[in-house]
């Protein structure tokens, strides 16, 4: 009776122990099918906007468009006619830089209408280990600390200057439509110089053409150094362009929803058309896959988080 007694009070004691590890273990569950539902209705609402939107485009807005553009007024090399004002116009004629982009922060002018100017960070990859590969390559301490390797890119600054078209002023909303066609790499060397940079070249990544420091270059590569690029609008002054814009006076406003408000060369009017018109097909086919990714996570979580774990 006493042994009975004893093993009663040894399996309560031994149960009193595991409660508060299963209530946290619960309560941890609990969180975790929380947090996943929250993650699944956060990407359902994501994917639905970008699949109405898609839809949107597709239905709405392209054909509104390809309407508009077939009554747009093609102007040529033409003299302004107030007659045109409101209405979308297709302009040929020489391309003016006004007023060069200018980076305040590095002293630096980029002769395009627009830049966008990008960022890497060397970070030390401490996941980066030693193979029979690159076993002789890795130094003691890459081999202990890791390797150092650049960042991924990311957006920085975007840089504007002023341009014209013929005797058409180019506006700041049309501006910010034109598309970056390159990596810039005219750099004004000596201007470089005085703001303490330099031009460097890296085979390794597709721009290919960077900044950076000058003080980096003069000794090995440590952890946080940094390096831009810069994406241009590659016009050059005294270039033949074709735009196509809204007429505001002497002034082009940006037509919302077309692809390319700013091309090389003078393009006749189908031609101005195809290549700056509306999205193709391809561009209203990626939409719609690229909406039913969130949707999809979306529904793996909602469906996973409704799942009881063993």
């Amino acid at each position: 009776m006493l042994v009975t007694k004893k093993m009663n009070h040894v399996i309560i004691q031994s149960e009193s122990l595991r409660q508060p590890a299963l209530i946290k273990l619960s309560n941890e569950r609990k969180v975790d099918k929380m947090l996943k539902k929250i993650a699944g209705v956060l990407l359902l609402v994501i994917g639905l906007f970008f699949a109405v939107s898609s839809l949107k485009m597709i239905f709405v807005d392209t054909p509104k468009m390809k309407s508009a553009l077939k009554d747009a007024v093609y102007v040529g090399q033409g003299a302004i006619n107030d007659a045109n004002d409101g209405k979308i116009v297709i302009v040929c004629g020489p391309f003016e830089l006004t007023t060069p982009s200018y980076d305040d922060e590095l002293g630096l002018t980029i002769d395009s209408i627009r830049t966008s100017r990008s960022k890497q960070t060397m970070k030390l990859n401490k996941a980066t280990k030693a193979t029979k590969a690159n076993a002789e390559t890795l130094t003691e301490e890459e081999k202990r600390n890791g390797v150092l390797e650049w960042s991924t890119a990311y957006h920085d600054k975007t840089l504007t200057g002023e341009g014209k078209i013929g005797n058409y002023t180019l506006s700041q909303d049309f501006i910010d439509a034109i598309v970056l066609n390159g990596t810039w790499h005219d750099y004004d060397r000596s201007e470089l110089e005085a703001s303490g940079y330099v031009w460097v070249t890296d085979a390794n990544y597709s721009q290919k053409d960077f900044i950076e420091p000058l003080s980096q270059t003069q000794r090995n590569y440590k952890e946080n150094d940094y390096r831009y690029f810069y994406d241009g609008a590659n016009f050059k002054t005294g270039q033949t362009v074709t735009a196509i814009g809204i007429q505001n006076g002497d002034t082009l406003n940006a037509v919302a929803g077309i692809t390319n408000n700013l091309m090389e060369n003078e393009l006749d009017r189908e031609t101005a058309i195809a290549q700056g018109g509306v999205p193709g097909l391809g561009t209203s086919v990626f939409s719609i896959i690229f909406s039913l990714i969130p949707l999809l996570a979306g529904v793996v979580l909602l469906f996973t988080s409704g799942t009881r774990k063993p």
